[in-house]
């Protein structure tokens, strides 16, 4: 018993109901902690970031870490270029049910539709569609930025897969490519500046930074700005747990300058997140995103983004009328019986 004696008067607490009152309050502070961690609360305070890391354990038991991603029956208007007057070209991928890419694209199977910036129909025919892969003559058809992100929430775990198995990715694409690393924690790190030496992309990519808060969105500037002068394809591979407390850019803002610069994102998301953050930038850039809660399985993932890198389509069409920039796109293509339609919209 536990005994206390106010006023000469004894009361007295049974041991057990003691020892249930301190587990109830051992219960209710567990959760509220998790709750701080698990939230995007917890993700944009810095102290509370910092924190999930040592909880990783807990990753198996957090209701909302499912693995899931969009490659399964996509289509994606990654970007568009200008050939010569009015004559363009524009960067597709297709996927079937189980996110494998289309290899082939027949012409007569492609519809499109182009409006320019004042809404004017430009007319467009389907010239030739043909792999990336065949256009020999284009000394870099792909370049991009691999955008890092070592703030205190990654988990260690998840860092040492990204690492280890980057490499896979690099060396499975086959296209020729220039590639630059920049990794970011409250600031950003240029790593590498373009480069097509793959050893030295992988080296780069396994170079550590210290953990501490997220400029994400700071990240995917840097990473939009070392390629968008770039020719041909341009896209960013991002590595993140999504929550941004560090940047000076907005997410509105770099997804507009991914869009301007026709850079598609994809995404790979790790930790405890929201994953809608991914989803709006993929989606918005036309990318693509995947959530990965058991990093050791990373490497399926990473097979599954070479492979549709590799076989990226070019759509060549031509209008009536130049332009140096379409309005919307409309787009639709046949594979095996079913339609696949995108949309894509370029702000003025």
């Amino acid at each position: 018993m536990v005994e206390v004696a106010p006023g000469g008067e004894r009361l007295k607490i049974p041991v057990w109901k003691y020892l249930l009152f301190l587990f109830i309050a051992l219960l209710l502070a567990l959760g509220v902690l998790w709750y701080l961690l698990s939230s995007n609360y917890g993700a944009q305070n810095s102290f509370l970031e910092s924190l999930r890391r040592y909880l990783s354990f807990f990753s198996s038991y957090h209701p909302k870490l499912q693995p899931e991603d969009d490659f399964g029956t996509a289509l994606r208007i990654h970007g568009f270029e200008r050939e010569d007057a009015r004559k363009f070209n524009l960067f597709v991928s297709a996927t079937d049910k189980d996110g494998s890419p289309l290899k082939v694209i027949n012409p007569n199977d492609v519809k499109i539709k182009v409006t320019g910036t004042a809404g004017q129909e430009m007319n467009a025919v389907v010239v030739r569609t043909r792999p990336l892969h065949m256009y020999s003559e284009w000394a870099a058809p792909i370049s991009f930025s691999s955008v890092m992100d070592y703030s205190g929430s990654m988990f260690p775990q998840d860092l040492s897969a990204i690492e280890s198995n980057y490499s896979e990715l690099i060396n499975q694409i086959t296209l020729p490519m220039s590639a630059a690393v920049i990794k970011f924690n409250t600031r950003v790190h240029d790593i590498l500046d373009l480069s097509s030496d793959k050893q030295e992309i992988i080296a780069a990519v396994q170079k550590r930074i210290g953990l501490q808060n997220t400029a994400l969105f700071d990240g995917m500037d840097r990473g939009v700005e070392k390629i968008q002068s770039r020719p041909h394809f341009r896209f960013m591979i991002l590595t993140t747990d999504g929550n941004d407390n560090s940047s000076m850019n907005s997410l509105d803002s770099v997804i507009k300058r991914c869009q301007t610069h026709n850079v598609a994102v994809f995404v790979f998301g790790f930790g405890w997140l929201d994953v809608n953050t991914l989803r709006n930038i993929s989606e918005s850039t036309n990318g693509y995103y995947s959530y990965v809660p058991d990093s050791a399985k990373l490497d399926e993932w990473f097979k599954k983004l070479g492979q549709i890198i590799n076989n990226v389509q070019v759509i060549e069409f031509s209008t009536s009328v130049d332009m140096n920039q379409p309005g919307t796109v409309e787009l639709s293509v046949e594979s095996s019986g079913q339609t696949l339609k995108r949309v894509r919209v370029w702000a003025p």
